[in-house]
């Protein structure tokens, strides 16, 4: 299957942080996202209700 993979910025909220990761609530309720520590790029220390802004796209099988 040939698909264009078309990544949108997607907004969504911190909702956990702990030791080695950080776990985010995708708005419009599209779900809860659990990333590594060393994904987020920030100067700013990390707090629980801070917005924060990424790239999503669909998942392509290989």
């Amino acid at each position: 299957m040939n698909v264009t993979l078309n990544p949108q910025l997607t907004r969504a909220k911190i909702v956990e942080i702990n030791d080695t990761a950080v776990k985010v609530s995708i708005q419009g309720r599209l779900g809860v996202i659990t990333v590594p520590l060393r994904w987020i790029f920030t100067d700013k220390t990390l707090e629980i209700g801070q917005d924060v802004e990424f790239y999503f796209s669909y998942m392509n099988v290989i």
